[in-house]
């Protein structure tokens, strides 16, 4: 069932407390759209983070929930569009419930990584990717069962506003060393994607009235090597690059050592020996249903002030 112009007057945004909501909230306000924003977290500690972006953005509504609990889909009542920001196995169960409440569009999050890990010699890894791949095609499923459109977004490694883990991890190394280790000449090509660019993906997504129904490689508007990318967040954080090549064994100590820490608990070698794997993706798809024209990387090394 696709949308008619201007159906979609109310968007419901789970997972508004993350990098994609603080460029997402403002724009989704800004189309016109009455937005009502769900998170874990109190509607307090995220305004208090996002205040100043936030401000005048035009949430009409603020739900503290967590989607893991059985007995929440009173905040899907009265919305059209649904853009998902969370873990996407979180997706296909509630569908019903947001079909039932009058629901037209679902936009969920997976990711390039069920391509880039496919081949990982990490077991966990390998359930990421099996997690991913079963989360794309339950959500299909469930959309077409209920009769609503359905976007799945695969984005590369993004960045944008200081809350990543990827830019940011180099830059807090970067900052606490003084230097960045490499595995080999990590010529592996990446495409980082501006979280803003994804944001704007998704208020086209919303507004659509055809070329859904599919999943979306989203990739960044520059492809450079991963060496390229760390010299980048050199200059962006005002160091003087100092690159260091280490052994695999090293490197690999030093990511189990950082997934002690549960933010990075998913780090592993592998991560490591990807520096020399190419991870590049069209996005002609996107630029041709939702207009998607990624900007080139300009690195963002501090987080959003309070």
């Amino acid at each position: 069932m696709l949308m008619e112009a201007g159906a979609a007057r109310t968007v419901v945004v789970t997972g508004a407390a993350s990098q994609i909501g603080y460029f997402l909230i403002p724009r989704l306000a800004a189309a016109g759209l009455r937005v009502v924003a769900v998170s874990r977290r109190p509607e307090p500690e995220a305004t208090a983070q996002f205040g100043r972006h936030w401000a005048g953005a035009g949430v009409a509504r603020w739900v503290q929930a967590d989607l893991e609990a059985p007995a929440v889909s009173a905040w899907a009542t009265g919305a059209t569009a649904w853009v998902h920001l969370g873990p996407m196995a979180l997706v296909p169960q509630r569908i019903a419930a947001f079909a039932a409440a009058g629901g037209a569009t679902v936009i969920a999050f997976g990711s390039t990584s069920r391509f880039t890990k496919a081949g990982s010699a990490s077991e966990k890894e390998q359930r990421t990717v099996a997690a991913l791949v079963a989360g794309e095609a339950a959500i299909e499923q469930a959309c077409v069962k209920h009769g609503i459109c359905w976007a799945v977004f695969r984005p590369t490694l993004i960045y944008g506003c200081g809350l990543d883990r990827n830019v940011m991890v180099i830059a807090a190394a970067i900052r606490r060393f003084g230097f960045f280790p490499l595995l080999g000449e990590a010529r592996g090509l990446r495409q980082p994607v501006h979280a803003d660019d994804l944001a704007q993906a998704c208020v086209a997504a919303v507004q659509a009235r055809h070329g859904l129904n599919r999943a979306f490689d989203l990739s960044g508007g520059e492809v450079l090597s991963y060496r390229e990318m760390v010299l980048r967040v050199f200059e962006a954080a005002g160091r003087t690059p100092r690159l260091m090549q280490m052994p695999v064994a090293v490197i690999g100590f030093a990511l189990w050592c950082l997934s002690r820490v549960p933010r990075y608990r998913d780090f592993n070698v592998q991560m490591a020996r990807r520096m020399g794997q190419d991870m590049v993706f069209a996005h002609d798809a996107a630029a041709a249903a939702l207009g998607y024209a990624p900007r080139q990387f300009t690195p963002v090394v501090d987080p959003p002030p309070a």
